[in-house]
């Protein structure tokens, strides 16, 4: 018969090719299956029939475009197809997008992206028929997982439900989990032989207004209390029941609260405290709803009323740390979180949270001010010693009679600056104000104590109060400060004064000795010396003979002539 009726369209297309006049393909003839396609990559069946005209469904939050794809029978050939699309092309409308996509057998169409709350209207046409199909996106997650907080908690009681219950067609109450006023968005299943579902619905407000709808479709009024009309459920995927709370007394900026459950068949709901799970259990959870906590499968609240307690997990329940802990993770002594005052936490590691509360640290480590935990210094810091000068109001007398005082000031030093007593030592103490007072010093070592930001933790408040004795000011001081350097010394000279001495009576004596030698002692030596010719001593009587003027030269032989005759005669 299809193979007849193939060949009668084959000649018919041929011949009359703008219309069919018998033997027509039906829809069931080609079409298997409608199917809505989500961005998760989930392919939902619509049970397409060509008698029915509409279908909706639901699709997850977390789906936030659909398409659709159109199956044929296996059976087609290829000829079978190609005069299926040239007589009646298949497409997809959106009307209120003014969108239209024409759709390939097998082939996934454009996409389309949904709003959540506000229904995605889309039109089928196939083979001249027009099929309208509602999709609604939902609040609820694929996991089964709501919205974080809840819309419902920005509501008053008047604006909530106060009971909302679902059956099944075969009057069995829906899988769902239990109900709270401030809890808006639910996961819920029924059975694979059940069809449809009825609900019920109470208002906290008696004068509220109650409306349901399913899939996004149209409002219908809900007599609080009484069962709805029954709904359809999908085969497969998800259908959407909504429940919206109108009441009169809600405040102006807040709109009705809409609750929604989503309901499918056969599907895996998990126990209200779980945000995903394995099975319907409280030991099934894989992720837990905030705030609670995953501890072996189960959803737990972990927070304890007080400070001083832990949870347990193996009891699941709250038990007091030890006596030397504030905080702690665990009962132990070394569970420690936080220690109490006067105690400093005393981790196994740098790096590890929990350790024991002791009196000091070891040594090389150094109380931290503000977790009061023993660390070791920063490698950026330096370990600064500085003293404090703390003017005690008492007399010396008073200080000297007791003998606990210096103890217990040094032990509440320590404990007002936040840092372990080993780090505070006493210096020296001085008498002030005639006796009516003491200077009390005490030395400071800790890289995390900086004495030039005292604003942070000094305060003469905190002092007066811890201190057993009164204090009436507190000075920083640095060891140059307590210790100031005393007059310098005058430089030494460069030379020692008896050496200056010296050099001065040499130099007097080098003044007066040398005139006297030379004009002196040369002269009357040279004078006592006969003349003795040495060599180049005719030489020079030659240069002064030739030098000389002849007048002179004459002169002087006519007187040395005389004086030589002078001489003879005589």
């Amino acid at each position: 018969m299809r193979s007849a009726c193939s060949r009668w369209l084959w000649w018919q297309a041929l011949l009359l090719p703008a219309r069919f006049s018998r033997c027509q393909p039906q829809a069931t003839d080609f079409i298997q299956e409608v199917y809505l396609v989500q961005s998760i990559g989930l392919s939902v069946p619509l049970f397409w029939r060509v008698e029915r005209a509409d279908y909706s469904l639901a699709m997850p939050r977390d789906s936030q475009m659909v398409a659709v794809r159109v199956d044929l029978v296996p059976s087609s050939t290829a000829e079978e197809v190609a005069l299926l699309a040239a007589a009646d092309p298949l497409a997809v409308r959106v009307p209120s997008r003014g969108l239209r996509f024409t759709l390939r057998p097998g082939v996934t169409s454009a996409y389309v992206s949904a709003e959540i709350g506000e229904p995605l209207d889309m039109r089928l046409e196939l083979l001249g028929s027009e099929y309208g199909v509602r999709v609604l996106r939902s609040k609820i997650a694929s996991s089964g997982e709501g919205l974080w907080p809840d819309p419902a908690r920005l509501y008053p009681p008047q604006g909530t439900l106060a009971g909302l219950n679902l059956w099944d067609s075969m009057g069995l109450a829906a899988n769902m989990a239990w109900f709270a006023p401030r809890v808006s968005l639910y996961f819920a299943s029924i059975r694979e032989n059940a069809h449809g579902v009825r609900l019920a619905a109470t208002p906290n407000d008696p004068d509220a207004e109650l409306e349901w709808r399913m899939n996004g479709g149209k409002w219908d009024f809900l007599v609080s209390g009484l069962t709805s009309s029954p709904a359809e459920v999908a085969a497969l995927g998800w259908t959407l029941l909504e429940v919206r709370v109108s009441s009169s007394s809600l405040p102006g900026s807040l709109t009705p609260l809409v609750y929604q459950v989503v309901l499918a068949r056969g599907a895996r709901v998990c126990h209200p405290s779980c945000a995903r799970c394995t099975g319907p259990s409280l030991e099934d959870c894989e992720a837990c709803v905030p705030p609670l906590i995953l501890i072996g499968g189960k959803c737990l609240y972990t927070a304890c009323p007080s400070s001083s307690l832990y949870f347990n997990a193996s009891t699941e329940r709250c038990e007091p740390c030890d006596s030397s802990c504030r905080e702690c993770a665990d009962g132990t002594p070394w569970g420690c979180v936080s220690c109490p005052p006067s105690r400093y936490l005393r981790p196994s590691s740098e790096i590890a949270v929990l350790g024991s509360c002791e009196q000091s640290c070891l040594y090389g480590f150094f109380v931290q001010p503000t977790s009061q935990r023993c660390q070791v210094a920063p490698a950026s810091a330096e370990v600064e010693r500085f003293y404090l000068r703390l003017t005690l109001r008492v007399s010396v007398e008073d200080f000297l009679d007791s003998a606990d005082t210096l103890k217990e000031v040094l032990f509440k030093s320590a404990e007002t600056l936040a840092v372990s007593p080993q780090d505070v030592r006493f210096h020296k103490w001085e008498s002030a104000k005639a006796g009516l007072a003491v200077f009390f010093f005490l030395e400071v070592e800790n890289p995390f104590v900086q004495h030039d930001e005292p604003e942070e933790w000094l305060s003469i408040d905190d002092w007066f109060a811890s201190l057993p004795v009164p204090v009436d000011e507190i000075r920083i001081m640095t060891q140059s400060q307590l210790y100031p350097p005393g007059p310098q010394p005058p430089p030494a000279p460069f030379l020692d004064p008896w050496l200056w001495g010296a050099i001065g009576a040499g130099s007097a004596s080098l003044l007066l000795l040398y005139p006297l030698y030379t004009f002196y002692f040369v002269r009357k030596y040279k004078g006592q010396m006969p003349y003795y010719p040495g060599d180049g001593q005719e030489q020079f009587v030659d240069y002064v003979l030739e030098k000389t003027d002849p007048a002179v030269m004459s002169a002087m032989v006519n007187t040395a002539g005389n004086l030589k005759a002078a001489t003879t005669e005589e």
